[in-house]
């Protein structure tokens, strides 16, 4: 072997190398704006630009989190707070055990930003779930109660992941009145059934606390409402 044969063989190697390297090390984070998907009254958002990012979220009694910090490969670093990063195409996990301690300083008690996060899809934004309750408000307002359940439906069917607790009864409570004016009791009842005000109606041991219960209450009232509608004749 020459030493030109040689060296082009070793250059490829290293190439070679470089590349495995690289793979094992993870892809960069992708940018863009994930939403916190944890469930229960926990939600929020991730933003990510270049190596930058910023989570704020918000627990249970109006208790929140507000982190900003760089990537460095798969790690997140805000001070001394350490957070792994695994998962990728638009569905990422925060994981925060290795420095808990540290990062539970950026957070109040009943709050917390370990879990899942997702990139909505492009008809499930925040700009965009706007659009179509208004759209749905319209219907509604022009008694085109066929339409307004399609469009409510369809919501709850794409962006239930990406809503928050209140949004999401409040999307029900609109499906539920508006199966109402159809003439369908049954499935008014059923778009209540898994809404906190219905959930709390059949446990006298459950409650919001303080903070919660004042955002939630003209949403639960509503429900409440709706549910009496529902088990009445309706009206055309």
């Amino acid at each position: 072997m020459t030493f030109g044969m040689w060296m082009r063989r070793a250059v490829a190697i290293l190439g070679l190398s470089v590349s495995v390297l690289a793979v094992a090390s993870g892809p960069a984070i992708e940018p863009g704006e994930y939403v916190y998907v944890e469930g229960g009254s926990g939600h929020g958002t991730m933003s990510v630009k270049g190596n930058s990012f910023n989570i704020e979220t918000i627990g249970a009694n109006c208790h929140t989190c507000a982190v900003s910090g760089t990537f460095k490969g798969r790690t997140g670093v805000a001070d001394a707070c350490r957070i792994a990063v695994s998962g990728s195409n638009g569905a990422l996990k925060l994981d925060t055990s290795a420095t808990q301690d540290a990062c539970r300083d950026f957070c109040g008690m009943r709050a917390g930003f370990d879990g899942e996060y997702r990139r909505p899809p492009a008809a499930c934004t925040d700009r965009q779930r706007s659009v179509r309750i208004g759209q749905a408000h319209k219907q509604y307002a022009a008694k085109d109660y066929d339409a307004a359940r399609t469009t409510l439906r369809a919501l709850l069917s794409e962006c239930d992941t990406f809503m928050d607790w209140i949004e999401r009864d409040k999307a029900r409570s609109g499906l539920a009145v508006t199966e109402y004016h159809r003439g369908d009791n049954e499935q008014c009842l059923a778009a209540l059934s898994d809404t906190v005000a219905v959930r709390m109606q059949g446990d006298s041991s459950s409650f919001l606390p303080p903070c919660d219960a004042d955002n939630y209450a003209a949403t639960g009232k509503a429900i409440l409402y709706n549910q009496g509608l529902c088990k009445a004749p309706a009206k055309h």
